[in-house]
C-alpha cells in the first residue's frame, strides 16, 4: 500500500474448523474466531463481533497517531476502550428484532500527549480522528454488502 492516492482492495479468507470455530487469514496472519461455550462454541478465539470492536480500537489508535502531526501534537501513548450492545437473538433465529448487529457502539480514547492541549484543539482533533478513522466510517455509515453463497 505504498500509493496513498490509490484505492486498495483488502482481502481476508478462511474456513470453518468445527461447528463454531473459524480461522481467517489476513495476509500472513491468522484470526481465530469462535463462540463462547455458553453459545455452543469451544471459546478458542474471540467472536466475530468482538473482532469488529478490536478492529475499531486498533484503527482509532492508528488514526490518532496519523492525525496528531496535522495538529502539531506529539503522542506518547494511546489507550482505547470500546463497547457495544449486542443481542444474539436474531442471529440465532430466535427473534425478528432487534437487528442482528450492535445496537450502538462507543469508544473512549485516552491520549497521552507531550504537553497540554487546550479544549478547542482537543475538540477539533477528536472530530478529525473520528472522520478519518476507516473503521469509524464503516460503523457510522451504510456500506454496501454483496454476499454470494456457493455450493461445493
Amino acid at each position: 500500500m505504498s500509493d496513498a492516492n490509490a484505492t486498495h482492495r483488502m482481502e481476508v479468507s478462511g474456513e470453518s474448523d468445527g461447528e463454531s470455530k473459524f480461522v481467517a487469514r489476513a495476509r500472513d496472519h491468522k484470526l481465530v474466531m469462535d463462540d463462547p461455550e455458553a453459545m455452543g462454541g469451544d471459546d478458542t478465539g474471540a467472536m466475530p463481533v468482538e473482532y469488529l470492536l478490536a478492529a475499531w480500537t486498533g484503527c482509532l489508535n492508528a488514526t490518532v497517531r496519523a492525525v496528531a502531526p496535522d495538529f502539531d501534537l506529539d503522542v506518547e501513548g494511546v489507550e482505547v476502550e470500546v463497547a457495544g450492545e449486542f443481542n444474539p437473538r436474531k442471529h440465532l433465529g430466535r427473534a425478528e428484532e432487534p437487528r442482528a448487529g450492535y445496537q450502538g457502539v462507543e469508544a473512549a480514547v485516552d491520549v497521552d500527549f507531550v504537553g497540554s492541549v487546550d479544549d478547542d484543539t482537543l475538540a477539533e482533533f477528536t472530530a478529525a480522528v473520528e472522520e478519518r478513522c476507516p473503521v469509524s466510517d464503516n460503523l457510522a455509515n451504510e456500506t454496501t454488502t454483496d454476499v454470494t453463497l456457493r455450493q461445493e
